[in-house]
């Protein structure tokens, strides 16, 4: 029996002997091969990235990249740039180990088709040196252009500042023209390089430059029968809308125009007619909702654009900053019905049961 009870002990300690040396082995394994796996899933990322920074010479992990990137988001949507959230960051570096600059890649839930994400290459002195599209779920043959040279050629030598879509022929720096028939995946595209772009100045560039707001307010002018404001802004389905308001001295709304839009014929393009203008005439210098249908202008309501959700938030947007506006300079303060309003300006329910928009 106690001979049994030797053997049984024995067997354990060899046991015990024999997986702790492999469990040893397989560390000092896994030791040896961490640096060289990591350095090898650095590397297939970086063939991926060549193409947005020419003439890298090495990838490499940035310190505290995982806790920049788990941050992206809530740095994104401070910035106006609501459900963008960063994918990857690596630094380019030179023989000498210098850092040279960055490839981050950025994904926009703005595509046409839904997530798209692009690859920036931005110097560390803030110059973009080329843009690819990495993934999207565009339609064949119109959004799916996004991905062609035509269009990612034009983000390099641009300066890594907020860059904006235009239908009409770039002119400036900062513009991007949009692939045809395909504005709302050239505004992601455009988009998910922009939250590159914040999160390069966030992370690396000494902080954040400049943020999308909702609206601007382009002129106001005190008149003989009350004020005129003139409000842009950036969020239409095609891009900017300009509307001149007029407000008359007991605070109601007497006048509205839009100066200028690029909305789709039959479907934005709605927010030009006169009809649809008409419905803004008499409504009380506060707080103005687009509801899906039957408004109730008792309530200072307006009818939504059918199917036009983008139009009728952007309109929206620049009709209550216009009317923030008046309060705050002409009319005594912001009303509580303003402040609620303002502080869900980036809210993109606005529409209960809108249809989501049409056209290009």
């Amino acid at each position: 029996m106690a001979k049994k009870k030797s053997s049984i002990l024995m067997n354990t300690l060899v046991l015990f002997v024999v997986t702790f040396i492999a469990v040893l082995a397989l560390a000092v394994v896994n030791q040896v091969t961490k640096e060289p796996i990591a350095q090898a899933e650095i590397n297939a990322r970086a063939e991926v990235y060549k193409v947005v920074y020419p003439g890298a010479e090495n990838f490499e992990e940035i310190e505290n990249s995982e806790s920049l990137i788990e941050g992206s988001a809530e740095v994104l949507s401070g910035a106006g740039y609501d459900g963008c959230f960063v994918n990857d960051a690596l630094a380019v570096t030179d023989a000498s180990g210098n850092i040279q600059g960055y490839v981050i890649a950025a994904t926009s839930p703005s595509g046409y088709g839904g997530d798209l994400q692009a690859a920036v290459g931005i110097t560390k002195d803030g110059k973009i040196t080329g843009y690819s599209i990495v993934s999207h779920s565009e339609t064949a043959g119109l959004g799916s252009k996004c991905a062609e040279p035509d269009f990612t050629n034009q983000f390099a030598d641009k300066t890594a500042a907020t860059l904006e879509v235009t239908k009409s022929g770039a002119t400036e720096d900062n513009q991007i023209d949009a692939v045809s028939g395909a504005t709302i995946t050239s505004n992601a595209a455009t988009e998910a390089a922009n939250a590159a772009i914040v999160f390069f100045q966030d992370s690396f560039g000494g902080g954040i430059k400049e943020t999308v707001e909702p609206y601007t307010i382009d002129s106001a002018e005190e008149t003989a029968d009350g004020y005129k404001i003139v409000v842009s802004t950036t969020k239409g389905f095609a891009g900017k809308i300009q509307i001149e308001i007029g407000i008359d001295k007991n605070a109601t709304i007497s006048s509205f125009k839009v100066l200028e839009s690029n909305e789709t014929q039959d479907y934005g393009a709605v927010c030009t007619e006169e009809n649809y203008a008409k419905q803004f005439i008499g409504l009380k210098a506060d707080a103005i909702t687009a509801v899906d249908s039957g408004a109730n202008p008792a309530n200072n309501e307006v009818d939504a654009i059918a199917g036009a959700t983008f139009t009728t938030r952007a309109v929206d947007i620049a009709v209550n900053g216009a009317v923030m506006y008046y309060q705050e300079n002409y009319g005594g303060g912001l009303s509580d019905s303003l402040k609620e309003k303002a502080a869900n300006t980036d809210d993109t329910d606005i529409v209960a049961g809108a249809s989501v928009q049409k056209g290009a």
